[in-house]
Formats: structure tokens, sequence, C-alpha cells
């Protein structure tokens, strides 16, 4: 029963983006999971406009299988001529399956740490989001390199090691990207202390 819930919330929050993408709105949503942690927390909001089309760098919005995700474009691929897109979080050890640009359903403007904080484009565009995106891909491919050399090892190893990069990859991710969240909380600080801000609101 519960999983039928689910599936049908994830349907329903799949028409939804299908909507926003042929009107090409900007909406705020609300993400899940722990994928790009520790940039995208639990109480981060995510200002999405449906229908862009996505830089290296970007966090865009597409389906994976039967759930939605925002992860981190890396890096651009070809496959028998036709244009991919390479996709990973930044907490993750591993890129996601490559994704063709007519599945994008937007692209990640701007986030905000609370409802009452300011929005932010840190971290999800301009040279902080190219610079993340780098070290993302590089720790993508090295995972895969590690991987890879797991099928040499006897068996209760190679799960202990393949269990350890997934960990490694994590705590690496807090490691590298936790000074970028201070940049922003120290950022928000001051934008509130000048009593301005940015305001972006869904239209």
């Amino acid at each position: 029963m519960v999983d039928l819930e689910t599936r049908r919330r994830q349907q329903a929050r799949r028409a939804a983006f299908e909507d926003y993408r042929r009107q090409g709105v900007s909406v705020w949503i609300g993400p899940r999971g722990t994928s790009m942690r520790p940039l995208i927390g639990a109480q981060t909001k995510l200002l999405v406009e449906f229908g862009a089309a996505g830089d290296i760098g970007d966090i865009i919005v597409f389906p994976l299988g039967d759930i939605l995700v925002a992860h981190r474009l890396v890096a651009r691929r070809q496959r028998q001529g036709v244009a991919m897109l390479l996709a990973k979080g930044d907490a993750e050890a591993y890129f996601d399956p490559l994704v063709q640009p007519s599945e994008l359903l937007g692209v990640v403007r701007a986030l905000r740490r609370s409802d009452a904080a300011p929005a932010t484009g840190l971290g999800c565009r301009g040279w902080t989001a190219r610079l993340i995106a780098r070290m993302s891909y590089s720790a993508g491919r090295s995972a895969w390199i590690v991987r890879r050399a797991t099928a040499l090892f006897p068996n209760p190893l190679r799960q202990i090691a393949l269990g350890a990069i997934s960990l490694l990859a994590r705590v690496a991710a807090h490691i590298l990207f936790t000074p970028l969240l201070w940049v922003v909380w120290f950022r928000s600080k001051r934008i509130e202390k000048l009593g301005g801000g940015e305001h972006h609101e869904a239209v």
C-alpha cells in the first residue's frame, strides 16, 4: 500500500513537472534525499527553471527510473552520434546513467537554505558550480577505477571495499563543499544585516 501511494505521488510530481516544462516557468521545489549533501540539505529549496538547457556545473532535474532527481551536470558525451548528458550527485561515488537532453525537465537557478533565508546562486551556477562539477567528475572517475580494481579482490574483501567507496565519497563531499556552505551562510547573514536580499518568486 505504501509503495503504491509513493508511486502515485511520484507520478503526480512527474506530471506537474512536465506541465511546468511545457509552460517554461520557474518554481521553487523541495528536494528529498541526501545525494547532493551538504550543499542541498533537508530544508533547502530549489528554484527550478523548467524547460531550460543545462551547462556544465548546473544542477539539472531529470527522471531516473521511477524517481525525479536533481544532480549536477558534470560532462557531455557522444553515443552513436547522439549528444548525452552525464550527471552525478555531489555526495555520490558514481555517475548516473547517461541522460538524453530530451529527458531534461529543468535547471536549478538558485538555492534557499530555508523559507526565511535569501536566495543564492552560489554552488548552482557560475564558477563555483563549474569547480564543483570538475571535482565531482574527477571523484566519479576515481571511484569507477577503484571499483573495477575491486574485481581482483576475494568476495568478502570486495564487498567491504565497495562499501568504503560510497562512504568515502560522502565524507569527501562534506570536507570539500562545507566551506562553500560557510560562504553562503556568511553572505546570507550579511544580506540580512543590510536589510536586502535576492528575491526569486515562482511565476
